[in-house]
């Protein structure tokens, strides 16, 4: 069985194309049943409204991505105007609700040394990552959460149909 996990945007996308190979949570999964070793189906949650809070907190978590994914040189341009909770052009891509892919639970610690592990969490090391060619949809919740037959079924194929 594949449980999924609901992220808030743009972290789904950061699993999915850009190497994030940390999740961050308060707790631990075996609090909810999961396991070392399980694959989780990786959610992207709603999208937030273009002119909200919650889109303007989605824009200045996608620039400290962004600052992630440069590493030291070519930062995007962008990054100045997410920090202060505006727009720019090709948001919208990082913010794809639905299954985006599905990893392998590799571990999990508090002490990650990943640039992508958050201070006072538990560090769910992601590997074996599949990016899915299209976005499945599905609805997400909090926690682990069961994924229905009809989108299992579709991720079973992705799978299968993997590169080897």
């Amino acid at each position: 069985m594949i449980r999924g996990l609901t992220l808030t945007h743009p972290w789904a996308y950061c699993i999915a194309h850009a190497g994030k190979d940390v999740e961050n949570r308060t707790w631990h999964p075996t609090r909810q049943g999961g396991r070392v070793g399980m694959y989780l189906a990786i959610h992207g949650g709603a999208v937030p409204g273009k002119n909200t809070g919650k889109r303007e907190e989605a824009r200045m978590d996608l620039a400290h991505a962004l600052r992630l994914m440069s590493g030291a040189g070519n930062l995007d341009p962008g990054v100045p105007q997410l920090e202060r909770g505006l727009p720019i052009a090709g948001e919208d891509e990082y913010f794809t609700p639905g299954i985006v892919a599905v990893a392998r639970l590799a571990g999990v610690v508090r002490n990650s040394i990943s640039a992508w592990a958050a201070d006072d969490q538990y560090h769910w090391q992601l590997a074996d990552v599949l990016t899915l060619p299209d976005p499945i949809p599905h609805r997400g919740a909090q926690g682990l959460w069961e994924v229905q037959p009809d989108a299992l079924e579709q991720l079973r194929a992705a799978w299968k149909g993997r590169p080897a």
